[in-house]
C-alpha cells in the first residue's frame, strides 16, 4: 500500500472519529474538508520531493551516460590518429562513467516506479477531496432538511392535539345548537298552547255573553 493510500486511510479514520464526537455536523463537515485540504497539500509537497529525487537521479544517469559516450568518441578519435595508448585510457575513463551509470540505473528505476505509484495515489487522494467538496454543500443541505423534519415531527403531536381539541369544540358547538333548537321548539309549543288556551277562554266568555244576551232578549221581549 502506498504512502498516500495510508494517508487516505488515516484521513478516513480521523473523519470517522471526528464525526462520532461531532456536536454540530454542519460545522464539522466544513472543518473536515479544510483538514483534507491540508493533508492533500502535505502530500503534494511530499510528492514534489519524490519527483525531484527521481529527476535528480535521471539527470545523474544521463550525465554519466553522456560522459561515457563522449569518452568513447575521444577513444575512437585517438585510434583514428593511431594513438592506441590514449585510446585505451579514454576507454578506461568511459568504463568508469558506465559503472557509475550502471549503479545509478537501478536506483533511478526504483525511484521512477515509486514516483509513478505516488502520483497514482495522489490522484486518488485529490479525487476524494473533490468528492468531499462536492458533497459538502449537499450534506449541509441534508442536515438542514433533517432539522426541519425534526421540527415538523416535534410539532406534529401538538397539531394533532389541537385538531382533537377543535373536533371536541365542534361537537360542543353542535350540542349547543341542538339545545337552542330544542328550546326554540319548546317555546313555539308553549306559544301554541297559550294561544289555544286564550282561544278557549275567549270562546267560553263569548258563549257566556251570548247566553246572557239571549236571556236578556227573553226578559225584555214584550208580550204579544
Amino acid at each position: 500500500m502506498g504512502f498516500f493510500s495510508r494517508m487516505s486511510d488515516i484521513i478516513s479514520a480521523n473523519v470517522n472519529d471526528l464525526l462520532d464526537r461531532a456536536e454540530d455536523p454542519e460545522k464539522m463537515v466544513k472543518l473536515l474538508v479544510v483538514e483534507m485540504e491540508e493533508h492533500v497539500e502535505q502530500a503534494r509537497a511530499g510528492l514534489a520531493k519524490a519527483i525531484a529525487g527521481e529527476k535528480q537521479l535521471e539527470t545523474n544517469l544521463k550525465k554519466n551516460r553522456d560522459a561515457a559516450d563522449e569518452w568513447y568518441a575521444k577513444a575512437k578519435g585517438a585510434m583514428e590518429r593511431g594513438d592506441e595508448d590514449l585510446a585505451r585510457r579514454c576507454l578506461e575513463r568511459k568504463k568508469e562513467f558506465e559503472r557509475i551509470a550502471d549503479s545509478v540505473m537501478p536506483q533511478w528505476e526504483v525511484a521512477r516506479k515509486t514516483s509513478d505509484a505516488l502520483k497514482s495515489d495522489f490522484r486518488r487522494l485529490e479525487e476524494k477531496l473533490e468528492e468531499a467538496r462536492r458533497k459538502r454543500d449537499v450534506l449541509v443541505a441534508r442536515k438542514l432538511a433533517a432539522e426541519a423534519q425534526k421540527e415538523v415531527a416535534s410539532v406534529a403531536p401538538a397539531m394533532s392535539k389541537a385538531q382533537r381539541s377543535y373536533a371536541k369544540f365542534d361537537r360542543m358547538e353542535g350540542k349547543i345548537e341542538q339545545m337552542e333548537a330544542e328550546a326554540k321548539a319548546i317555546l313555539e309549543l308553549s306559544d301554541e298552547q297559550r294561544s289555544l288556551d286564550r282561544e278557549v277562554v275567549d270562546r267560553e266568555r263569548a258563549a257566556e255573553v251570548d247566553a246572557e244576551l239571549a236571556a236578556l232578549k227573553m226578559e225584555t221581549r214584550k208580550p204579544q
